[in-house]
């Protein structure tokens, strides 16, 4: 047996208890604040090594405006109600340009927007509420990415959760009474709302925002699942659209689990867009319900619209004013075991369950869809450049003015 040297035997003695402490991670320095005592977040900033990880956990209410240009720090409520507000309209109240950082359990309020990440990676808002900004809520724009996590977003006087040409996760949260979206993205930005990033199950409550509930547009794409997406549009001011979900020049994987209910605009709209309504590689359910929604301004439950495309399976589409699902000007959608019903007149459209319009394209497929009780046609063609395949598998009955339209051709 060879022997070993003391030497290479100590070393390999202190490398083990070494790596069984953890003595190898880096040690975080906590801070605590106290601003009913005078104490500032922002003095807490400036202490410790600033290449290791920085806790400051706060109490009381803070009046102060924050740059975090430092890696690693997460700033906690060290007791209940622990708040941060920005006294001035014209500057955020938490600005981050530093990669990792953390904002948990905290109430943010006042200023411009409440937490802000410009071009910084990695920033969790995490049981977090942020409400009465002057801007938006939670905003993550030029390159930023993160998520917000079991989150009240409320009462900001624009968008709840802003996506500007970045990504994030939004999942668990509410996000209300916002002055115009609940949701926005835009610019070429990316979200999952309502899964995680492990496709598990994270649905948030999105309701009562002044404009659209979740807001799609300019080359942005979203995974939406497991949401309640109820009651938005609550403001009849101009150039308010006023939608559950609205898509333009943009793209959505709506996987299911997703109640859009009650909206004063349409459920879905699509302008240039593509969509797939029910998607079942995520493991989730693929019923999406799309109910109550509409206005004579802005009908039905789903609508699509210049070249826009949609796979559509599983959903429940009912009670919408005006039809349920409308195709326009050379759109065109597969529909495949769906329920549409009980869709209503308003105005000049009858309450029709499908309807074609202006060249566009419907392709059925099995299992079949039901089609029942609407007020005007099961399937209305409303020209003779729209066309439809496969209406075997369409199951028909109790359409006020009949199963499918005379004008309904094949391809």
């Amino acid at each position: 047996m060879t022997a070993r040297h003391p030497f290479v035997i100590a070393i390999a003695a202190l490398t083990l208890v070494a790596f069984e402490s953890g003595a190898r991670a880096e040690p975080t320095k906590t801070v605590a604040v106290d601003c009913s005592a005078g104490e500032t977040i922002a003095k807490a900033l400036t202490l410790g090594d600033e290449r290791k990880p920085l806790l400051v956990q706060i109490s009381g209410t803070c009046s102060e405006h924050l740059l975090i240009d430092r890696n690693d720090v997460t700033l906690a409520a060290g007791a209940p109600g622990a708040t941060i507000s920005g006294p001035d309209p014209a500057i955020d109240v938490i600005k981050v340009i530093a990669s990792r950082v953390a904002i948990e359990g905290l109430t943010v309020t006042g200023g411009r927007n409440g937490i802000t990440a410009d071009s910084a990676p990695g920033l969790i808002v995490r049981n977090a509420t942020v409400r009465g900004t002057g801007r938006n809520g939670i905003t993550y724009a030029r390159g930023a990415s993160g998520m917000v996590d079991g989150c009240t977003v409320a009462n900001n006087a624009r968008d709840g959760v802003s996506v500007d040409a970045a990504s994030a996760t939004v999942i668990n949260s509410q996000i209300t009474q916002n002055g115009r979206m609940g949701v926005g993205l835009f610019t070429n930005s990316s979200a999952r709302i309502g899964v995680d990033n492990a496709n598990a199950a994270a649905g948030n409550v999105i309701s009562a925002n002044a404009s659209n509930g979740i807001h799609i547009i300019f080359g942005s794409g979203a995974v939406i699942g497991m949401n309640e997406i109820t009651g938005n549009g609550t403001s009849a001011a101009p150039g308010n659209l006023r939608i559950g979900i609205n898509l333009a020049s943009a793209s959505a994987d709506i996987v299911g689990g997703n109640t859009i209910s009650g909206n004063a605009g349409t459920g879905i709209n699509l302008t240039r867009s593509s969509a797939i309504i029910g998607d079942a590689n995520f493991g989730l359910t693929t019923v999406n319900t799309i109910t109550g929604n509409g206005n004579p301004a802005s009908q039905g439950g789903i609508f699509a619209f210049i070249d826009s495309s949609l796979s559509i399976r599983d959903a429940v589409i009912s009670n919408n004013v005006g039809f349920g699902l409308v195709l326009s000007l050379k759109s065109a959608a597969q529909l495949m075991s769906s329920t549409i019903q009980t869709n209503l007149p308003a105005g000049l459209a009858p309450g029709d369950g499908i309807r074609l319009v202006f060249g566009s394209g419907l392709f059925l497929a099995a299992p079949n869809s039901t089609v029942t009780a609407n007020t005007g046609w099961g399937l209305n063609c409303t020209d003779g450049e729209s066309s439809v395949i496969n209406t075997i598998f369409l199951t028909l009955g109790g359409n006020t003015l009949g199963g499918v339209s005379p004008r309904c051709t094949g391809f």
